[in-house]
């Protein structure tokens, strides 16, 4: 996910095309975003338990590649946490760069890409602090923030 600080010139992250990420020798699939493909976090808080939603988790194919360029993707939020508090955005992220990858491949915009994101990290919210309260209110207006951030970034 190319997520950069709104200041820095957006135009550095649009200036060339279609970013690979199939596993190399070079750069397998990373162990660590495998396993956490694979890793549930647990139960939901206790709000949540009788409506837990689905957890957003990065794909088991996902190549974690912070050295990809010409664009930063393949390195879940890029310089942005990965988390807010409980609430995972590595999936959320993983999943956008590879959408990235494929709109780029199909010579598409990023639209959907920018909208799946807001919806997986708002799910994740969900899943971390169940369907009401504070804790849930700040996730979403920081997941509001990320796809703010990444629209900006990659205008259609």
């Amino acid at each position: 996910m190319a997520l950069v600080c709104l200041t820095f010139p957006a135009a550095l992250l649009l200036t060339s095309g279609y970013a690979a990420a199939t596993p190399t020798p070079e750069y397998p699939l990373d162990p660590a975003a495998e396993a956490a493909s694979k890793v549930y976090p647990g139960e939901p808080v206790p709000q949540s338990r009788s409506m837990a939603s689905a957890f957003v988790g990065v794909p088991s194919d996902y190549v974690y590649n912070t050295k990809l360029k010409p664009v930063a993707r393949h390195d879940y939020c890029t310089s942005a946490p990965d988390s807010y508090f409980a609430a995972d955005f590595r999936g959320p992220c993983a999943r956008h760069d590879m959408c990235y990858d494929r709109a780029d491949a199909a010579g598409t915009n990023y639209t959907a890409c920018n909208s799946a994101l807001r919806t997986d990290m708002i799910t994740n919210c969900i899943y971390a602090y169940g369907t009401s309260g504070t804790a849930l209110q700040t996730c979403k207006a920081t997941a509001e923030i990320y796809w703010a951030a990444v629209t900006v970034t990659h205008l259609d």
